[in-house]
């Protein structure tokens, strides 16, 4: 017998994310469609057929089940379920029950995100998250959401609320050099609206108080509706490191990224952390990954021990169960994404044994996807993609995970593979 083994909490659920934008494909009445397509687009290139889940949503669930996975993070479409104002579409809302049924028929539990950064056209050019009416407006959606779909178990109001604030300085890089009012021209003559109401770019106030009242209200509605879903929301999380020196920058980041969106959350049925990364604050207040380490295709420091501090804070900070909804490895080379999930988990495992209640992790992403501005270049999938033919092919990562997730544990001879030197950034690419 291996007295060795380490077992993760009975009923914890080991899943996979993905986001409707970023896999359906043709999810055209949206504002980042608009945007992917404008005459000098910021993003590398467009969205296209995605890896048309939006046909193959069975099979994908076939595969995710196949891997050893039982839950699966995937987000409907504000888009496809109300076109118009007012107008709500039973065929979406029918779509997205087969969805949800092809988890259940495979033991499959489902967690549903309900905006995962993009919104209808016609909200955007009401000025998106700018606008005041936009958390009567989000509600009212999530309303008429949770009220028509059956077995939804957890449910993400929207994904990653603060990331704008993370990604402010590169966004506002995007318009600057010389052809920069050019480029910002073009996404608001596509967007027909200010770029400040595509949710990347939405100012901090408008975060605060529409995005944070956006979420209450749909929190509330989706309960009164369903009392029986988990509902939270997700949120960008690094792990917060300072050089000497540097711990008033450090607390300066935490308290405008992070503390009001905890703060405000706190007491939800569960908080969504999504945690690529650990980031060191500079005395000169700058930021950057830790010199010398191992870089992912993203940029990213590649550290896998950042999930497990990031759940201990924010466990500390909230007191709040956690749903690890995002976490995973951008690359080509599969061992060390292997490697990454069985690191990250081991720290996990350290967590949740100190007390932290954390109830699942799902791995982003299932598939190889549409990384936003970054394109089709990034890979983080457990399954790969020939977006030729769509054919899936299951990667040895996929494998290795699943067994983890089976034996719902692992033991000391799970050894970590070393971390290769992977070195390269693309902006802008959240997940």
């Amino acid at each position: 017998m291996n007295n060795d083994r380490r077992h993760f909490p009975t009923g914890f659920l080991w899943g996979s994310a993905t986001a409707g934008h970023q896999v359906e494909g043709d999810n055209w009445n949206s504002d980042c469609w608009a945007l992917e397509h404008a005459q000098s687009s910021i993003f590398k290139e467009p969205s296209g057929d995605a890896v048309d889940q939006w046909n193959r949503f069975d099979d994908d669930m076939a595969l995710l089940s196949a891997i050893g996975l039982g839950a699966y993070r995937f987000g409907i479409e504000w888009s496809r379920i109300e076109p118009q104002e007012g107008i709500f579409s039973q065929a979406a809302l029918d779509h997205y029950q087969r969805c949800i049924d092809a988890c259940l028929q495979r033991g499959i539990v489902p967690i549903v995100t309900f905006s995962h950064f993009t919104i209808p056209l016609w909200v955007a050019r009401r000025g998106g998250m700018m606008c005041d009416a936009f958390p009567a407006l989000f509600a009212r959606y999530c309303d008429h959401a949770a009220r028509a779909l059956r077995g939804i178990a957890y449910a993400c109001t929207m994904n990653e609320l603060n990331v704008p604030l993370i990604i402010d300085d590169v966004a506002t890089g995007l318009f600057a050099g010389e052809d920069g009012p050019a480029k910002k021209a073009a996404a608001e003559a596509a967007l027909g609206a200010p770029i400040t109401s595509n949710f990347l770019f939405t100012p901090g106030e408008a975060l605060l108080r529409n995005g944070l009242g956006a979420h209450a209200a749909a929190r509330d509605a989706i309960k009164a509706a369903r009392p029986d879903i988990q509902v939270g929301i997700t949120l960008s999380l690094q792990d917060e490191q300072a050089e000497p020196g540097a711990e008033a920058v450090r607390a300066a980041r935490i308290a405008k990224m992070v503390t009001p969106f905890l703060d405000a959350v706190r007491g939800d049925d569960f908080i969504g952390v999504q945690t690529y990364t650990r980031t060191t604050s500079r005395r000169d207040g700058s930021h950057s990954p830790e010199p010398g380490h191992p870089l992912t295709v993203m940029g990213y420091e590649d550290r896998p021990q950042a999930l497990a501090e990031v759940c201990r804070y924010v466990w500390e900070q909230t007191g709040t169960p956690i749903l690890v909804t995002e976490n995973g490895f951008s690359g080509d080379d599969d061992a060390r994404r292997a490697a990454f999930v069985a690191e990250s988990l081991a720290a996990l495992h350290g967590a949740i044994a100190d007390g932290v209640a954390v109830r699942g992790y799902c791995y982003w992403s299932l598939l190889d996807n549409y990384e936003w501005m970054a394109g089709y270049g990034p890979k983080f999938g457990l399954i790969g993609v020939d977006r030729t033919t769509q054919k899936r092919r299951i990667k040895p990562s996929a494998l290795a995970y699943g067994a983890i997730a089976r034996a719902n544990g692992f033991g000391a001879e799970d050894k970590a593979q070393p971390t290769p030197q992977l070195t390269g950034g693309t902006p802008l690419g959240v997940a």
